[in-house]
């Protein structure tokens, strides 16, 4: 009897011997998946961004809606400050300078303020590709309107707006630029479904895809209903 207990042991003991490195690796692989924390990875895309410094296109030969033939010059540049602990606030510099079918050019400078909380974020990202340097990243609210946006047109000191705004004179430092009338808070904000972001290459928009995807389900966003 005692010998039938004690070999019974042993076999237990084998048993677990042999299935312990198999629940640790279970562990660890399921601790690796979870991939990096939701602070970590907002602090990515923040540095991505600072990364990009101002954008700049280049001419884009493109075809509008209408069949034409354009060419676009954007400049961009964009600032993330982190909201703890899930929002985030975008700050965008941006000009498109564009040459409609060759006959006349007209570019719009603004300033674009964007508050969000990833947690009201759907996980499906949308890397988009206008033209060959032409990138920007896609977020969607998963319940309603979600992104309170503030603009503000910009102009350079002493400089028509007419000429400006026509592409007669061409910006050539975002920096240079001042608010018009108003800066982007002195009037409320819109409230909208969706938030769209300047990129600086395929690389970055393929990082930032990927990161805010992550962040969004770390935060707790849902996929829309319907």
């Amino acid at each position: 009897m005692a010998k039938h207990q004690a070999g019974s042991l042993v076999i237990c003991i084998l048993i677990f011997m042999v299935s312990l490195p198999v629940t640790r690796a279970t562990s660890n692989d399921t601790l690796s998946n979870d991939g990096p924390s939701l602070e970590d990875t907002l602090a990515f895309i923040k540095d991505t961004w600072e990364a990009c410094s101002t954008m700049h296109s280049g001419l884009q030969r493109m075809m509008a809606k209408d069949g034409s033939l354009w060419h676009m010059d954007r400049m961009a540049k964009v600032e993330v400050v982190i909201l703890p602990p899930s929002a985030l606030k975008v700050v965008t510099r941006l000009n498109e300078l564009r040459k409609l079918s060759g006959i006349f050019a007209l570019q719009s400078p603004t300033e674009r303020i964007q508050e969000f909380d990833l947690n009201a974020l759907s996980p499906n990202v949308n890397p988009e590709r206008e033209g060959e340097n032409i990138f920007g990243v896609r977020l969607r609210c998963a319940r309603g309107a979600c992104v309170t946006e503030w603009q503000a047109s910009l102009a350079i000191p002493g400089t028509p707006m007419h000429e400006l705004k026509t592409g007669k004179v061409a910006i050539t430092s975002l920096e240079d630029l001042v608010y018009e009338d108003r800066t982007p808070k002195e009037k409320p904000g819109e409230k909208k479904g969706e938030v769209y972001i300047p990129v600086c290459d395929t690389a970055s928009l393929e990082s930032l895809s990927k990161a805010f995807h992550h962040a969004i389900v770390k935060a707790g966003g849902k996929k829309s209903l319907f």
